[in-house]
């Protein structure tokens, strides 16, 4: 008779942060920015005629997303995008299942380099992480400041996961987290006892 066992994911037993899901001893909750950008949940956008919602999706017109900074917005309708969430297999079925996308517009992304996402290996050099797709569509409207901060955030997410992942101590800090915590000083920011990193002291050492 066949096993009826099965095996645990690995990690499993590891005390975890509700909020990043980090290990407790690798949270970078205090790291987490708050970030304000004329995008909106796109769920609700998707039926308000006030918006203009984009696809981005690897078999979209990369002409549109080249234009969007230049593009000339109408006063009465903001641009919302839809990055749908997950490898691109997922994405592809997310896609299909979901008749409410169907006849938005579809844009592409060019990379300018590729993926730094060294958590999981892309299939194609041309493949981003959700993230980095967001990021890049940040600095294409000119939303610099956001862009750089979910970016410098990315940065620290995935350096302390690979940190995590490997049990490694953190001996160093990360020029991230710096920039990080000067502009949540300056923005919402969790309380400080929900990170356990001695950020002053600590980072990652690949």
């Amino acid at each position: 008779m066949a096993s009826q066992s099965h095996t645990a994911a690995r990690g499993h037993r590891l005390l975890r942060c509700s909020t990043c899901y980090l290990p407790s001893e690798w949270c970078i909750c205090a790291c987490t920015p708050t970030i304000h950008t004329p995008a909106q949940d796109f769920i609700e956008l998707l039926s308000d005629r006030r918006f203009l919602p984009y696809l981005l999706v690897p078999q979209g017109d990369a002409r549109l997303f080249a234009g969007l900074r230049a593009r000339p917005w109408l006063p009465d309708r903001v641009p919302a995008f839809v990055l749908l969430d997950g490898t691109w297999s997922q994405a592809r079925k997310m896609l299909h299942r979901s008749p409410y996308l169907q006849g938005i517009p579809r844009m592409a992304i060019q990379p300018r380099a590729p993926s730094t996402y060294r958590l999981r290996c892309q299939r194609c050099a041309q493949h981003l992480s959700t993230v980095e797709v967001a990021i890049a569509l940040l600095e294409q409207l000119d939303e610099m400041t956001a862009s750089r901060v979910l970016h410098a955030y990315f940065h620290v997410f995935a350096e302390t996961c690979m940190a995590a992942r490997h049990g490694h101590a953190l001996t160093k800090s990360l020029p991230e987290m710096a920039q990080l915590l000067a502009y949540n000083s300056q923005h919402a920011t969790p309380a400080p006892d929900e990170c356990r990193l001695p950020l002053g002291e600590s980072c990652i050492t690949g």
